[in-house]
Protein backbone atom coordinates (compact mmCIF):
# COMPACT_ATOMS: atom_id res chain seq x y z
CA UNK A 1 0.00 0.00 0.00
CA UNK A 2 3.05 2.62 0.86
CA UNK A 3 4.40 1.77 -2.60
CA UNK A 4 1.08 2.83 -4.15
CA UNK A 5 0.32 5.95 -2.17
CA UNK A 6 4.01 7.11 -2.98
CA UNK A 7 3.54 6.36 -6.78
CA UNK A 8 0.04 8.82 -6.59
CA UNK A 9 2.06 11.24 -5.18
CA UNK A 10 5.23 11.41 -6.87
CA UNK A 11 4.00 10.17 -10.58
CA UNK A 12 1.51 13.49 -11.22
CA UNK A 13 4.37 15.77 -9.96
CA UNK A 14 6.76 14.09 -12.35
CA UNK A 15 4.67 13.82 -15.37
CA UNK A 16 3.37 17.70 -15.00
CA UNK A 17 6.90 18.18 -15.09
CA UNK A 18 7.45 16.24 -17.90
CA UNK A 19 4.81 18.32 -20.14
CA UNK A 20 4.81 21.84 -18.80
CA UNK A 21 6.04 24.14 -21.68
CA UNK A 22 9.42 24.94 -19.36
CA UNK A 23 11.91 22.06 -18.82
CA UNK A 24 13.76 23.78 -15.69
CA UNK A 25 10.36 22.46 -13.30
CA UNK A 26 11.81 18.26 -14.26
CA UNK A 27 15.79 19.87 -14.22
CA UNK A 28 15.24 20.95 -10.79
CA UNK A 29 13.54 18.10 -9.81
CA UNK A 30 15.87 15.72 -11.20
CA UNK A 31 18.42 17.17 -9.77
CA UNK A 32 17.58 17.06 -6.51
CA UNK A 33 16.88 13.18 -7.16
CA UNK A 34 20.22 12.69 -8.56
CA UNK A 35 21.96 14.62 -5.91
CA UNK A 36 20.19 12.56 -2.92
CA UNK A 37 20.43 9.30 -4.59
CA UNK A 38 24.69 10.19 -4.93
CA UNK A 39 24.28 10.89 -1.35
CA UNK A 40 23.01 7.55 -0.76
CA UNK A 41 25.91 5.91 -3.10
CA UNK A 42 28.49 7.61 -1.07
CA UNK A 43 26.84 6.06 2.29
CA UNK A 44 26.76 2.97 0.68
CA UNK A 45 30.42 3.18 -0.14
CA UNK A 46 31.09 4.52 3.63
CA UNK A 47 29.54 1.55 5.06
CA UNK A 48 31.56 -0.69 2.26
CA UNK A 49 35.02 0.74 3.56
CA UNK A 50 35.74 3.15 1.08
CA UNK A 51 34.68 6.79 2.37
CA UNK A 52 34.47 9.32 -0.48
CA UNK A 53 34.86 12.88 -0.93
CA UNK A 54 32.06 14.06 -1.20
CA UNK A 55 32.16 17.43 -1.49
CA UNK A 56 33.99 16.93 -4.75
CA UNK A 57 31.58 14.42 -5.74
CA UNK A 58 28.95 16.41 -5.33
CA UNK A 59 29.91 19.66 -7.26
CA UNK A 60 31.25 17.70 -9.82
CA UNK A 61 27.63 15.73 -9.49
CA UNK A 62 25.87 19.18 -9.91
CA UNK A 63 27.88 20.42 -12.59
CA UNK A 64 27.62 17.79 -15.01
CA UNK A 65 23.98 18.01 -14.27
CA UNK A 66 23.73 21.57 -14.92
CA UNK A 67 25.73 21.70 -18.07
CA UNK A 68 23.18 18.70 -19.54
CA UNK A 69 20.16 21.13 -18.80
CA UNK A 70 22.12 23.89 -20.24
CA UNK A 71 24.50 22.42 -23.59
CA UNK A 72 23.66 18.44 -23.67
CA UNK A 73 26.31 16.20 -22.36
CA UNK A 74 28.77 17.00 -24.94
CA UNK A 75 31.04 18.76 -21.75
CA UNK A 76 31.09 15.40 -19.73
CA UNK A 77 34.31 14.24 -20.66
CA UNK A 78 35.67 17.27 -19.85
CA UNK A 79 34.31 17.83 -16.55
CA UNK A 80 35.01 14.02 -15.57
CA UNK A 81 38.66 14.81 -16.19
CA UNK A 82 38.99 17.59 -13.92
CA UNK A 83 36.90 15.85 -11.16
CA UNK A 84 39.79 13.34 -11.54
CA UNK A 85 42.43 15.77 -10.95
CA UNK A 86 40.89 17.22 -7.93
CA UNK A 87 40.24 13.48 -6.64
CA UNK A 88 43.95 12.84 -7.07
CA UNK A 89 44.99 15.99 -5.15
CA UNK A 90 42.11 15.47 -2.50
CA UNK A 91 43.90 12.16 -1.39
CA UNK A 92 47.14 13.84 -0.15
CA UNK A 93 44.69 15.79 2.81
CA UNK A 94 44.41 12.01 3.79
CA UNK A 95 47.64 10.81 4.70
CA UNK A 96 46.76 9.49 7.61
CA UNK A 97 44.54 6.81 6.46
CA UNK A 98 46.57 5.58 3.31
CA UNK A 99 45.45 1.97 3.16
CA UNK A 100 41.81 3.14 1.94
CA UNK A 101 43.16 6.32 -0.26
CA UNK A 102 42.63 3.85 -3.48
CA UNK A 103 38.98 2.79 -2.82
CA UNK A 104 37.86 6.48 -1.39
CA UNK A 105 39.19 7.85 -4.97
CA UNK A 106 37.41 5.25 -6.77
CA UNK A 107 34.08 5.14 -5.10
CA UNK A 108 34.08 9.26 -5.30
CA UNK A 109 34.67 8.95 -9.09
CA UNK A 110 31.85 5.75 -9.28
CA UNK A 111 29.34 7.84 -7.78
CA UNK A 112 29.94 10.90 -10.31
CA UNK A 113 29.58 8.29 -13.29
CA UNK A 114 27.16 6.07 -12.22
CA UNK A 115 25.04 8.57 -10.71
CA UNK A 116 25.17 12.12 -12.05
CA UNK A 117 26.95 11.43 -15.12
CA UNK A 118 24.51 8.46 -16.17
CA UNK A 119 21.19 10.60 -14.73
CA UNK A 120 22.30 13.79 -16.75
CA UNK A 121 21.40 12.22 -20.30
CA UNK A 122 17.50 12.13 -18.93
CA UNK A 123 18.13 15.90 -17.94
CA UNK A 124 19.27 16.66 -21.44
CA UNK A 125 16.33 14.30 -23.15
CA UNK A 126 13.87 16.70 -21.09
CA UNK A 127 15.76 20.00 -23.10
CA UNK A 128 15.39 19.06 -26.49
CA UNK A 129 13.20 21.11 -28.58
CA UNK A 130 12.08 19.58 -32.07
CA UNK A 131 9.68 18.47 -33.17
CA UNK A 132 7.38 19.86 -30.66
CA UNK A 133 6.80 17.78 -27.40
CA UNK A 134 9.15 14.97 -28.47
CA UNK A 135 10.84 15.50 -25.04
CA UNK A 136 7.98 14.80 -23.00
CA UNK A 137 6.50 12.07 -25.12
CA UNK A 138 10.42 10.18 -24.87
CA UNK A 139 10.16 10.76 -20.91
CA UNK A 140 6.77 9.69 -20.33
CA UNK A 141 7.38 6.51 -22.61
CA UNK A 142 10.62 6.16 -20.18
CA UNK A 143 8.48 6.19 -17.51
CA UNK A 144 6.02 3.73 -19.00
CA UNK A 145 8.20 1.04 -19.63
CA UNK A 146 10.42 1.71 -16.30
CA UNK A 147 6.91 1.30 -14.39
CA UNK A 148 5.13 -1.44 -16.21
CA UNK A 149 8.33 -3.49 -16.13
CA UNK A 150 9.04 -3.54 -12.15
CA UNK A 151 4.83 -3.47 -11.69
CA UNK A 152 4.91 -6.62 -13.80
CA UNK A 153 7.76 -7.97 -12.56
CA UNK A 154 6.67 -7.75 -8.85
CA UNK A 155 3.22 -8.98 -9.58
CA UNK A 156 4.18 -11.91 -11.85
CA UNK A 157 6.83 -12.92 -9.12
CA UNK A 158 4.59 -12.78 -6.27
CA UNK A 159 1.88 -14.72 -8.14
CA UNK A 160 4.54 -17.24 -10.25
CA UNK A 161 8.02 -16.90 -9.34
CA UNK A 162 9.39 -20.62 -8.34
CA UNK A 163 12.99 -20.48 -9.72
CA UNK A 164 15.20 -18.05 -8.42
CA UNK A 165 17.12 -15.07 -10.77
CA UNK A 166 20.23 -14.55 -9.33
CA UNK A 167 20.26 -15.76 -5.25
CA UNK A 168 23.25 -14.88 -4.15
CA UNK A 169 22.70 -11.44 -5.58
CA UNK A 170 19.07 -10.56 -4.79
CA UNK A 171 17.27 -13.80 -3.35
CA UNK A 172 13.76 -12.28 -3.85
CA UNK A 173 13.80 -11.70 -7.21
CA UNK A 174 12.47 -14.95 -9.80
CA UNK A 175 12.75 -15.96 -13.50
CA UNK A 176 9.49 -15.72 -13.93
CA UNK A 177 9.22 -11.98 -12.40
CA UNK A 178 11.90 -11.46 -14.66
CA UNK A 179 9.77 -12.56 -17.93
CA UNK A 180 6.97 -10.85 -16.70
CA UNK A 181 8.55 -7.61 -16.23
CA UNK A 182 9.95 -7.80 -20.07
CA UNK A 183 6.10 -8.32 -21.08
CA UNK A 184 5.61 -5.29 -18.89
CA UNK A 185 7.94 -3.30 -20.24
CA UNK A 186 7.25 -3.86 -23.70
CA UNK A 187 3.51 -3.28 -23.36
CA UNK A 188 4.29 0.05 -21.97
CA UNK A 189 6.71 1.28 -24.93
CA UNK A 190 3.52 -0.26 -27.45
CA UNK A 191 1.02 1.54 -24.93
CA UNK A 192 2.35 4.70 -25.38
CA UNK A 193 3.13 4.71 -29.08
CA UNK A 194 -0.52 3.90 -29.30
CA UNK A 195 -1.88 6.58 -26.65
CA UNK A 196 0.77 9.75 -27.23
CA UNK A 197 3.45 8.88 -29.38
CA UNK A 198 1.76 7.85 -32.89
CA UNK A 199 5.21 9.17 -34.89
CA UNK A 200 7.51 6.11 -32.91
CA UNK A 201 7.72 3.53 -35.14
CA UNK A 202 5.89 -0.12 -34.11
CA UNK A 203 9.46 -1.41 -34.27
CA UNK A 204 11.09 0.75 -32.50
CA UNK A 205 8.54 1.02 -29.63
CA UNK A 206 9.43 -2.97 -29.15
CA UNK A 207 12.61 -2.96 -29.57
CA UNK A 208 12.99 -0.09 -26.78
CA UNK A 209 10.56 -1.33 -23.99
CA UNK A 210 12.42 -4.91 -24.44
CA UNK A 211 16.00 -3.40 -24.69
CA UNK A 212 15.05 -1.16 -21.73
CA UNK A 213 13.43 -3.51 -19.96
CA UNK A 214 16.42 -6.03 -19.81
CA UNK A 215 18.75 -3.03 -18.96
CA UNK A 216 16.54 -2.21 -16.48
CA UNK A 217 16.73 -5.05 -14.89
CA UNK A 218 20.21 -5.57 -14.85
CA UNK A 219 20.21 -1.86 -13.44
CA UNK A 220 18.56 -3.12 -10.73
CA UNK A 221 20.47 -6.37 -9.87
CA UNK A 222 23.58 -4.01 -9.86
CA UNK A 223 22.25 -1.58 -7.20
CA UNK A 224 21.40 -4.84 -4.73
CA UNK A 225 24.93 -6.27 -5.55
CA UNK A 226 25.98 -2.86 -4.00
CA UNK A 227 23.53 -3.23 -1.01
CA UNK A 228 24.25 -6.56 -0.55
CA UNK A 229 28.07 -6.19 -0.20
CA UNK A 230 27.93 -3.01 2.04
CA UNK A 231 25.30 -5.08 4.09
CA UNK A 232 22.66 -2.08 3.47
CA UNK A 233 18.65 -3.39 2.87
CA UNK A 234 17.82 0.00 1.26
CA UNK A 235 20.04 2.73 0.26
CA UNK A 236 17.33 4.86 2.06
CA UNK A 237 14.01 4.95 3.54
CA UNK A 238 12.55 8.51 2.00
CA UNK A 239 10.25 7.21 -0.19
CA UNK A 240 7.83 4.66 1.52
CA UNK A 241 7.37 1.51 0.51
CA UNK A 242 10.49 1.82 -2.01
CA UNK A 243 13.37 2.93 -0.09
CA UNK A 244 16.02 5.69 -1.16
CA UNK A 245 16.20 7.62 -4.58
CA UNK A 246 18.97 5.14 -5.19
CA UNK A 247 16.64 2.36 -5.30
CA UNK A 248 13.93 4.05 -7.59
CA UNK A 249 16.97 5.61 -10.12
CA UNK A 250 18.63 2.36 -10.47
CA UNK A 251 16.97 0.75 -13.98
CA UNK A 252 16.64 4.32 -14.79
CA UNK A 253 19.96 5.36 -14.79
CA UNK A 254 21.65 2.41 -16.98
CA UNK A 255 18.97 3.53 -19.48
CA UNK A 256 19.27 7.09 -19.94
CA UNK A 257 21.98 7.08 -22.15
CA UNK A 258 19.97 4.58 -24.47
CA UNK A 259 17.39 6.87 -24.01
CA UNK A 260 19.33 10.12 -25.03
CA UNK A 261 21.09 8.23 -28.19
CA UNK A 262 17.86 6.91 -29.44
CA UNK A 263 16.04 10.24 -29.57
CA UNK A 264 19.21 12.23 -31.02
CA UNK A 265 21.10 9.49 -33.12
CA UNK A 266 17.73 7.66 -34.26
CA UNK A 267 14.75 9.80 -34.12
CA UNK A 268 16.36 13.14 -34.90
CA UNK A 269 15.11 15.05 -31.85
CA UNK A 270 17.48 18.48 -31.41
CA UNK A 271 17.93 20.93 -28.59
Amino acid sequence: MKRVLTALVALPLLLFATWWSSPYLFVAIAALALLAALHEFYFIADRAGAPPFRIVGFVAGAVIIGIAAGVGPQWNALVLAATTVVVMVSTLGRVEDKSRILVSAAATMLGVLYVATLGSYLVAVRTLASPPQIAAKLITMFFAIVMMSDTAAYYTGRTFGRHKLAPRVSPGKTIEGSIGGLVGSTLGAVAAKYIFFPELPLGHALALGAGMGLVGQVGDLVESLLKRGSDVKDAASILPGHGGFLDRLDSMLLNAPILYAYAVYVFGAKS
